[in-house]
């Protein structure tokens, strides 16, 4: 028995190994994911390799807190400061521009006056309302998980620069000013007021306020939300892997012979492959319908956000449709590609994966390191994620999309031109 066992198992082997192509996608697929879900999420855990997010920092106080909160935000590790943009000392207007343009999506101003404000408040008398504030400008799409870190350290790293800073030179023109007037504080009281100061400070009661702010000049229609992140990132993950659909359909048509004949048909080849591409694109329409209609009806019933389709939802009707025509490219490349039903379900299962990993549907780009976030580019999912995002998060309309929309059609364009290249018509 046991050599009939290793006979079944050498020839099953055989003719699995036959399939070279499925093969090398099953390995490559794990490897792949690896590879791209390892880097994206680097700076998410505390490994001593890990990548800080890059956060702008402009400062504006000519005094030592605001140098001295410089400083800290710049050794606290968790974060890559950055206070030049192209060899240019960062302005606000600079940052609130790289935000937009979506090169960075945090900016920390440390506005001007900062350090009397600091002194002003924390030597205020009993019961002012006077605050020191801080203005952290995000990009809305920004998650909270990111943002949330990132205040609870602005607020302890501005308390120690505080203690550091002010605590020291408030007191001692406190006790100049005394003196000058011929008061006298005793020694002991000198060192009760320090200490009392001291532990003011560092129990967190020094009046700074983190004032969240979004570019003066970026439209907003609603603060971003899980809803607006994953309801439109599965959602593509949903159209890319109909592909693989539209792949095998035309690979059992070839098999069947129903491909030949519609060939000897009185019609061109573009009239074929359109009535092929013409289904599956219905289809992934009714299906990112189907699943925003699950983000505006379902998802509130269990206590979610409601998605809201933001001021100009005919844009998103816009995107839908180039995106859909890039994932229908996608479909018919794997069926030129693929010989095999396996070698298509492998391929087009490493491919749309990988691209989804890349662009943003399973982990937002902006917690990518930079280099994550470039790469993310080479998917149509980060565009089409971009382009959805701008409408349901940002308010924008079909004119601010269009550059996603131009760059979805290129990859339609490429997909389309390559597969009808390599496609076997036999």
């Amino acid at each position: 028995m046991l050599r009939q066992i290793i006979s079944i198992t050498i020839k099953d082997l055989k003719i699995l190994f036959k399939d070279t192509g499925g093969i090398a996608a099953l390995f490559l697929m794990p490897a792949m994911f690896i590879f791209v879900m390892s880097n994206a999420l680097a700076g998410m855990f505390g490994s001593g390799n890990s990548s800080p997010l890059n956060v702008l920092v402009v400062n504006e106080d000519q005094g030592i807190v605001g140098a001295a909160l410089l400083d800290e935000l710049g050794s606290s590790g968790g974060m890559n400061v950055e206070t030049e943009w192209d060899g240019a000392i960062l302005t606000r207007a600079k940052a609130e521009e790289l935000i937009v343009a979506q090169k960075r999506s945090i900016a920390i101003v440390i506005p001007a006056n900062f350090s009397d404000a600091i002194q002003q408040a924390t030597f205020a008398q009993s019961g002012s309302t006077a605050r020191a504030r801080i203005d952290l400008v995000v990009d809305p799409a920004t998650s909270d998980q990111i943002l949330g870190p990132i205040k609870g350290a602005l607020a302890g790293l501005s308390q120690r620069a505080a203690l550091q800073g002010i605590m020291p030179q408030g007191i001692d023109a406190m006790f100049k000013a005394v003196a000058q007037n011929g008061g006298m504080i005793p020694d002991a009281m000198r060192q009760q007021i320090t200490e009392n100061a001291a532990q003011s400070l560092s129990a967190g009661s020094t009046p700074i306020e983190i004032n969240q702010t979004q570019p003066a000049n970026m439209k907003i229609e609603q603060l971003p939300n899980t809803v607006q992140q994953n309801v439109p990132g599965w959602t593509l993950f949903g159209v890319f892997f109909i592909s693989q659909m539209l792949a095998i359909s035309i690979l059992e048509e070839k098999k069947i012979g129903s491909f030949r004949r519609l060939l000897a048909a009185p019609m061109s080849r573009a009239t074929v492959l359109l009535g092929k591409l013409m289904p599956h694109l219905i289809i992934n329409l009714i299906q990112i319908v189907l699943m925003f209609a699950v983000g505006m009806v379902v998802l509130p019933l269990t206590g979610l956000p409601r998605l809201e389709l933001g001021a100009h939802p005919e844009a998103l009707i816009v995107v839908s449709i180039c995106a859909s025509l890039a994932a229908n490219g996608l479909g018919l490349l794997f069926a030129a590609l693929g010989k095999t039903a396996e070698q298509i379900g492998g391929l087009s299962s490493l491919v749309v994966v990988t691209m989804a990993a890349l662009g943003g549907v399973m982990v937002p780009r902006f917690v990518m390191p930079g280099f994550m976030q470039t790469l993310g580019l080479i998917s149509p999912h980060a565009w089409a994620l971009t382009g959805y995002q701008d409408v349901l998060v940002r308010g924008y309309g079909l004119v601010q999309v269009l550059p996603e929309c131009a760059a979805l059609l290129g990859f339609a364009a490429v997909f389309f031109g390559i597969a009808l290249w390599r496609f076997k018509w036999d």
